[in-house]
């Protein structure tokens, strides 16, 4: 409500307990006194506790300084003890070379300034780098540590002792040289005075402190003023009684220098050597007093001087004050307003307030006019149905897109419940999940939305996506719904599932289709393969040898491509785990330049390869595989010209690049390439350029580590393949690749073949026949049984996967393995490409070859299971 000029011209009543108005300047006045008061009343405390203050806090610092130095003391004994402990290790002292060990201690007494001393458990001492090596040593050199290194086994440190060489007062750490679990020597190695006095100069402390070191018997051994006088002198039993009860304090107590003082003292837990301090309490009490005298005399001028500058601004402040006053008596009466000039922002901020006051308020009045205009604009040309209730479930607001949605004229929806526009189960549920939020205020729509389902007029159902927000007016609570029809995107949702479900369908048939092709294919191809072996080794040197030759070739071709297929079969099953492991780059790009540079020389083509230094985290094999095959391509598709191998960095990244000058690809093939059968430039399907799978084995073997590959190419300029793999940021050292072990056969074992295919059993028997091997075949698992039980025992089974009558070759190995009681090395021949029963073949625990087999893969896998056997 705005005010009139009648209402600002009312007196106001005060009520009578209200004290009389003060003016500003005693408001003042008394802010300063009560800011002044409380701060003297401080100040006599603070006099009363300051200097206690002040005395622990000197304490704490004298405590705190004194453990330092007790740091420094204990780092200096530990580095002697560190260095006692890798002398006492000595491969001269195994051995008994103490002339050897002579010289060892001399470069150790030269290089840390202290002395070494070897003496056996009597105390004889046979070494002493002070003393020329062979002369006239003490035997009866005996120190107090030596039976606590002895009952230990552990370094300790001595006291303050005389030694027998030096006649000088010593500190030294005694270590043990054990041998074979024996005590064999101890080992002596001074602690340097100076070291410690350096500690503990008067330049390292506050002036007028003193610091002094003391061993475990309570003799100073460093003291930072009167050395010559108190080093080597006890302390009084009184104080030493103290220090040993405790392993740090602080007390008031005389000094050696029969002064009052603060001592601060700090006991090392290792050695029990204590490190003291202290201070004259003269030192504590003097700066004490004279802070609190400057405190006090500054506390009375600050009081007095704030008091004036109180009158002062007192003045000040009501002059403006009476400006302001007269200006809100013309804003009442509708006069114009003079801004006060009593140079005080904030009144003069209320002046030009009270000055916009009016319009302001005319502004907000027209704002708000044209937002409700523009508000009932948005509602009633929204496309989405807008609606209004209220906590009870009314209806109050209902929009043309409603009406449009629901079928409702407004005039028929307000004032009725919401539940009218859901059907079963919304429309019994609504007003308790109202009451159920007001109580609980727990959201299931409010503020989060949902699909749920809608009734039109007509009582038709359809599906809706509701939003719903919370807003109140005064007291009472209202909630807008957004309501979207969303039948066509649902009939479009079912149309994509219907889609994908059909796809899946396919793919399904397609691997079904691929796997039974594959495995019939590869029977009589393996058959082929095998006899072809066979008679290659027969008719070495014969005429038909090049027509033998031929026939190989041609199965090759049969058999890469069969390969092929059963590669990417197996990368679609997810049957290939990548092993990830940190690999230096240099060697795998260096291996490939030397693999593949005979056939790039033999096409007249130039092969580089840029050295590279750095690491990446991949699986060796399957990335070998990804480079291969990019090489292989870059081979094929280059007539003139030379081939790149190299890598860069992208940012935490390492782009492994293999760039030719081939025919290259038209940019809109770029994505076509790495589609199964796909090729550019090769209508004719010439098998020398491929089968158009190896780009395809590249992106799912990419997709399955991690790594992206990327494309640039132009027609006729050539194409760089690129392979995007993480970079491990340091350098990889160089390793040599390992050569392969060479296969060999000696020609023993006997082999059991079991194979339902009478050709595949001949053909296997020929070729291993021919390399020396006793061979039985079996048809079946009752075959191979029986030929067990006539006590033929197989050094190694080779097993077709299927078998007749549902029967596996895994069936057959179990079958021959629990009727010998002993596990033989077997291998699973199968030509099945199917996912499930690839990972049924994997999950035997056997070797896996996929048909058709080539000879010398063959015989690889029989090498291994033979000796394996034996």
């Amino acid at each position: 409500m705005i005010p009139t000029t009648e209402t600002l011209r009312q007196p106001i009543r005060r009520p009578a307990w209200r004290m009389r108005p003060q003016r500003v300047r005693g408001w003042l006045i008394l802010l300063v006194m009560a800011v002044a008061v409380p701060l003297v009343l401080f100040s006599v405390s603070l006099l009363i506790r300051n200097v206690d203050a002040q005395a622990q806090q000197t304490e704490q610092l004298v405590l705190d300084r004194t453990r330092l130095l007790a740091e420094d003391v204990e780092r200096e004994v530990n580095r002697q003890i560190a260095a006692a402990e890798v002398l006492s290790t000595s491969e001269s002292l195994t051995t008994d070379d103490l002339a050897a060990f002579y010289r060892q201690a001399i470069g150790v007494r030269d290089r840390l300034g202290t002395n070494v001393v070897l003496r056996d458990p009597q105390g004889r001492q046979r070494v002493n780098s002070r003393a020329p090596w062979g002369a006239n040593l003490p035997d009866s050199t005996v120190l107090e540590a030596d039976q606590r290194v002895i009952d230990t086994g552990r370094p300790q440190v001595t006291g303050l002792f005389t030694g027998d060489v030096s006649q000088a007062p010593i500190l030294a750490v005694v270590a043990p040289v054990i041998r074979d679990g024996q005590i064999r020597y101890l080992l002596s190695l001074n602690i340097p005075q100076e070291r410690l006095q350096a500690i503990v100069l008067p330049e390292r402390i506050p002036a007028g402190w003193q610091a002094e070191v003391i061993d475990q018997q309570g003799v100073v051994i460093a003291r930072s003023h009167l050395t010559e006088q108190l080093v080597g002198k006890r302390l009084p039993a009184s104080l030493w009684t103290r220090m040993r009860q405790v392993p740090d304090g602080i007390h008031r107590a005389v000094n050696l220098e029969n002064v009052e003082a603060i001592q601060a003292y700090s006991r090392s837990r290792t050695f029990g050597w204590v490190v003291a301090t202290s201070v004259p309490t003269t030192l504590v009490a003097s700066p004490a007093r004279h802070a609190l005298l400057l405190f006090t005399g500054g506390g009375i001028v600050l009081l007095l001087i704030g008091i004036g500058a109180a009158i002062l601004l007192g003045r000040r402040l009501t002059r403006s004050v009476s400006q302001l006053a007269g200006a809100a008596e013309a804003l009442g009466a509708g006069h114009p307003v003079s801004p006060p000039d009593g140079g005080v922002a904030e009144i003069e901020a209320v002046g030009r307030a009270i000055r916009n006051a009016a319009d302001l308020i005319r502004r907000r009045e027209a704002a708000l006019a044209e937002s409700e205009a523009r508000h009932r604009a948005i509602v009633q040309t929204a496309v989405d149905a807008m609606l209004v209730i209220d906590e009870i479930g009314t209806i109050q607001s209902f929009n043309p897109a409603a009406e449009r949605i629901f079928g409702y004229e407004a005039g028929e929806a307000v004032g009725r419940n919401i539940r009218i526009l859901m059907p079963e189960p919304y429309h019994s549920a609504h007003d308790g999940y109202l009451q159920a939020y007001q109580r609980t205020g727990e959201r299931k729509i409010i503020g989060i939305g949902r699909e749920v389902e809608g009734r039109h007029k007509d009582g038709s159902i359809f599906p809706i996506e509701l939003a719903v927000t919370e807003w109140t007016a005064g007291k009472r609570r209202y909630f807008t719904g957004i309501v979207r029809n969303i039948t066509e995107r649902r009939r479009t949702e079912d149309a994509l599932r219907a889609s994908k479900a059909e796809a899946d369908r396919a793919s399904v048939a397609k691997s079904k289709f691929l796997a039974a092709a594959s495995h019939d294919l590869r029977q009589p191809v393996q058959a082929m393969m095998l006899f072809q072996s066979a008679l290659e080794e027969r008719l070495d040197g014969h005429p038909a040898t090049p027509l033998l030759d031929s026939m190989g070739q041609a199965m090759d071709g049969l058999r890469m491509l069969l390969d092929s297929l059963l590669d990417v079969s197996k990368l679609d099953a997810g049957l290939i785990v990548p092993q990830l492991q940190d690999l230096a780059i240099g060697p795998i790009i260096e291996q490939l330049g030397a693999e593949y540079l005979p056939q790039a020389e033999a096409k007249g083509l130039r092969m580089r390869v840029v050295p590279c230094a750095l690491t990446t985290r991949s699986d060796p094999a399957l990335l070998m595989r990804i480079l291969r095959n990019l090489v292989e391509n870059a081979l094929r598709y280059t007539e003139r010209g030379g081939l790149l191998i190299g890598c860069r960095r992208q940012g935490d990244r390492l782009r492994i690049e293999v760039m030719d000058s081939g025919i290259g690809i038209p940019p809109d093939k770029h994505e076509d390439i790495f589609e199964e059968f796909f090729q550019v430039g090769n209508q004719e399907r010439d098998r020398s350029k491929g089968l158009g799978l190896g780009l395809a084995v590249v992106r799912r073997l990419a997709r399955l580590l991690g790594h992206k590959v990327h494309l640039r190419s132009r027609p006729g300029a050539g194409s760089a393949f690129c392979v995007d793999v993480p970079l491990i940021a340091r350098h990889a050292a160089r390793s040599e690749p390992v050569a392969a072990r060479p296969v060999t056969s000696d020609g023993r074992g006997l082999i059991l073949v079991i194979d339902d295919e009478p050709l595949i059993r001949l053909g296997l028997q020929a070729m291993l026949e021919g390399w020396g091997y006793r061979v039985l075949t079996a048809g079946s698992i009752e075959d191979a049984v029986q030929h067990v039980e006539s006590g033929e025992w197989p050094s190694a089974i080779l097993a077709d996967y299927r078998l007749r009558d549902g029967k596996t070759g895994l069936d057959a190995i179990r079958a021959v393995c629990d009727r010998l009681r002993t596990p033989v090395p077997a291998t699973i021949i199968t030509g099945d490409t199917a996912p499930e029963r690839l990972a049924e073949a994997r999950a035997g625990g056997h070797t896996l070859l996929h048909k058709p087999i080539a000879a010398h893969e063959l015989r690889n896998a029989v090498v291994e299971m033979v000796p394996a056997a034996d």
